[in-house]
């Protein structure tokens, strides 16, 4: 199962909400058993001829069974829906707040594009994880047991049968699932990579067509989505062979348990009402499974946008608050730079080695040199975008670490 510690996390303060609507789906499914054994019953007295009239009664009830559980159905939708929503609204504050605290130094490192896919479609993403396929995990875990425990007094062997297939629908497409996942990390890269170069040729579309390197970015485009492509149409592959493995499994339990069913009912081990209720149970027992099916692949794509997440999380902030800040107001606001050295986070090369200047109060004073030498780095040092490697930089008296 595709369960992340971290991401459960997160869902304090609303899991008593993702309870309730595990528990409405629980009941749900105990509706769905009381109705398709009342029908199995009606089929059955159907057989042996029963009267019109006996047959209204019985009729009325499995229609208000049906309707109970399409309440409680939408009510179910309705409150995941709602959870979700609450959840996404909470992680999102989490994020701004840990950006913020990281500060300027870590945002300018990003690619714009990759960051805004995880704090906006990333998060999207985990709408589904939290809203349906978490509560239908427990749902899919808990109805095979409930309902064993139903027919394993008509008929232990279909049970067991029954049972066993459920286990093999709900477990088999995890497990591939499970294998298969770092494909799905691949297409996650994928697509931000892609979403984070388009962002980028939209932003500088004029310098592109400037520098006449429109043609050139095209391209890479165009090798970015084919990538993409390949990533997605991989997974769209192996979340259909999951599929496959639900409904082998599903099919194969059914026929398994109504050839067993059926040879019990004629060698005179089980009556045919018995056999009747015990298959309309069956379709029951597989539902939960069918709808994790189609909530599988979201379970899948949730983890791998919370790679994203995750790496916001982990980040250290480059700079931390100083707790030394003079409380009276700064007279001399000359700057002085003192055997400066900086280099920026993962690269070799300093940008400054043993720079020392002064800017005295109301001086003017222009930095000149050829692109990249340095010149936006000391306007981000004074405002400590970054710290200093080594040296210090001082206004008037103060340190600006303090």
């Amino acid at each position: 199962m595709h369960f992340e510690s971290r991401l459960w996390f997160l869902t304090k303060g609303f899991r008593w909400q993702l309870l309730l609507c595990f528990f409405v789906g629980l009941l749900s499914v105990s509706i769905g058993i009381a109705r398709l054994a009342a029908l199995g019953w009606l089929i059955g007295k159907i057989f042996e001829g029963i009267a019109f009239h006996e047959l209204i009664l019985p009729f009325f009830l499995i229609a208000g069974l049906m309707c109970a559980r399409g309440f409680l159905e939408y009510y179910r939708n309705i409150i995941a829906h709602t959870t979700a929503s609450k959840i996404q609204q909470t992680l999102r504050s989490i994020l701004f707040d840990k950006v913020m605290s990281l500060g300027p130094g870590y945002i300018t490192h990003q690619r714009s594009g990759e960051l805004a896919l995880t704090l906006v479609d990333g998060i999207d993403q985990l709408e589904t994880y939290f809203g349906r396929y978490l509560p239908q995990v427990l749902i899919s875990a808990i109805t095979p047991l409930i309902i064993f425990c139903v027919v394993v007094f008509i008929d232990f062997p279909v049970a067991l049968t029954l049972l066993v297939a459920a286990v093999v629908a709900l477990i088999g497409p995890s497990l591939w699932h499970q294998l298969d996942s770092r494909k799905s990390l691949e297409r996650s890269k994928a697509y931000g990579a892609f979403a984070a170069e388009f962002l980028d040729s939209i932003q500088g579309l004029s310098t592109l067509k400037s520098f006449g390197q429109s043609e050139s970015k095209a391209r890479l485009l165009s090798d970015k989505a084919k990538e993409l492509f390949r990533t997605t149409m991989w997974v769209l592959a192996t979340n259909s062979l999951a599929r496959g493995i639900t409904d082998t499994a599903i099919a194969l339990g059914a026929a398994a348990a109504l050839i067993i069913g059926s040879s019990r009912v004629i060698s005179g081990n089980m009556e045919l009402n018995a056999l009747l209720i015990i298959l309309l149970l069956g379709v029951e027992i597989f539902r939960p499974m069918r709808e994790l099916r189609s909530v599988l692949h979201q379970g899948m794509v949730g983890r791998s946008a919370a790679v994203g997440v995750y790496r916001i999380f982990d980040a250290k902030p480059e700079v931390t608050e100083g707790s030394n800040w003079p409380k009276e107001e700064i007279q001399d606001s000359s700057i002085h730079f003192r055997d400066v050295e900086f280099e920026y986070p993962g690269k070799r090369e300093k940008v400054h080695n043993k720079l020392s200047f002064e800017v005295n109060q109301g001086e003017r004073v222009g930095i000149v040199g050829p692109s990249g030498c340095g010149k936006s780095t000391i306007v981000r040092l004074i405002e400590r975008f970054h710290e200093v490697s080594d040296g210090s930089i001082r206004i008037g008296d103060i340190d600006i670490r303090q």
